[in-house]
């Protein structure tokens, strides 16, 4: 089964319902752009989706099934398996078109990545770090990363790494900073949380569970040990809202908020980042307690997976807060919460893996915002949670006898 012979059925239920795409996307509840990129095969829809067109067009399951069929392609005749159409064969087009986007200099010296691959402009410090990570997950050698490093590690400020505008920015320190210490010798360890620490020096990050998740996963991957990881978790858990007595995470905590609620997206973002310090030896019973709360949270959530944003007013010392928007990959940091999880039922996981999907772009072999830019951090986001699931859920029988178990 394919996706196009999905789109066909799908195409072929409307028609015989005599109904139009913007009729049937009216009533499930899609933009019409949604319901031809699944009729023309560009996308499948997801589970959720799926079940919601079966039941507009009385089909008994019949698209829930054959999307899955699409997603889980059978053995070739005879017992051979095939690569077409596989994760290695989706990560070798991402790697081969992020090294396709590289931007050089005139020397043909390979400097970095633009933020958004869709349009022609300068390379930034964040599009580059969120680069290297990505070519770090993908695993093959598409490009030789040493000036890229090289140029990234030159850029460091006495406040850490800056963004287009100059300042303290802990998100793009933190980003820099991981993706450096991936690929390279270049930054030891002190110096990577040093940095890390001197760009979060203000209260306002304690407010922020994006910045206190960012700056923690990579803080926990060098120093799991460290002062700062341990005050940064202190502060993650101290960010999450009573709700109801569920302790959650929102977009804030800050006094005086009407009526916060979790977000799925902050949630996510914080129950990998304390996965992270319980992998990497730092067993404290709080953490364990929180993520074991923040991931039945998120298995229990029925609404969709999609992406959000948020905007920061990020303090600068001696001058104005600089005001940064930022976009969160739901589904991407949803799949990587759930990939840890000791169990997670089937339709949740292939839930949040049928949002994923939906924003791949197969011709470009990269992932886009609903807008129809190509973020490069949404390809990270992506192939992070794939190689994160994939690792988690092998099927048995690639696994030795004794892993299988």
């Amino acid at each position: 089964m394919t996706v196009e012979q999905v789109g066909a059925e799908l195409r072929r239920l409307r028609k015989l319902a005599g109904q139009t795409q913007a009729d049937v996307a009216r009533i499930v509840g899609v933009s019409r752009a949604n319901l031809t990129q699944w009729e023309t095969g560009r996308y499948l829809p997801s589970v959720e989706n799926a079940r919601l067109l079966d039941d507009h067009f009385r089909a008994a399951n019949h698209l829930v099934e054959l999307a899955e069929a699409a997603r889980t392609p059978a053995p070739a005749a005879g017992g051979v398996l095939t690569t077409g159409g596989s994760l290695l064969e989706v990560f070798r087009r991402a790697g081969a078109a992020l090294a396709g986007e590289l931007i050089r200099d005139e020397n043909g010296r390979a400097v970095g990545w633009r933020h958004n691959l869709q349009k022609r402009g300068e390379h930034t410090t964040l599009a580059t770090a969120y680069g290297v990570s990505a070519m770090a997950v993908l695993g093959d050698t598409y490009i030789d990363l040493h000036t890229v490093v090289e140029n990234l590690y030159a850029k460091k400020t006495e406040l850490g790494w800056q963004g287009r505008s100059a300042g303290r920015r802990p998100e793009v320190t933190a980003a820099v900073v991981d993706a450096l210490f991936q690929v390279s010798t270049i930054l030891s360890a002190e110096e990577a949380l040093e940095h890390l620490e001197h760009s979060l020096a203000d209260d306002y990050s304690r407010t922020r569970p994006f910045l206190l998740a960012t700056a923690l996963r990579t803080a926990a991957r060098i120093g799991p040990d460290t002062p700062l990881t341990r005050r940064l978790t202190d502060d993650l858990l101290a960010a999450r809202l009573d709700i109801d007595g569920v302790r959650l995470w929102g977009e804030k905590k800050e006094p005086r908020l009407v009526a916060p609620e979790p977000t799925t997206a902050h949630t996510a973002r914080a129950v990998v980042a304390l996965r992270e310090l319980l992998r990497n030896g730092d067993d404290r019973a709080d953490v364990r307690d929180a993520v074991e709360v923040g991931t039945q949270w998120l298995v229990d959530r029925t609404h969709a997976d999609d992406g959000i944003m948020e905007d920061l007013a990020l303090p600068q010392p001696g001058q104005r807060a600089i005001p940064v928007n930022i976009k969160h990959f739901t589904s991407a940091w949803v799949v990587q919460a759930l990939s840890e999880a000791p169990k997670v039922p089937t339709v949740r996981l292939s839930r949040a893996l049928g949002s994923l999907w939906e924003r791949y772009e197969a011709g470009l072999g990269l992932w886009a915002w609903g807008s129809g830019d190509l973020p490069i951090w949404m390809t990270l986001d992506a192939v992070t949670a794939l190689r994160a699931a994939a690792l988690a859920f092998a099927a048995p029988p690639f696994l030795p006898t004794t892993a299988a178990e």
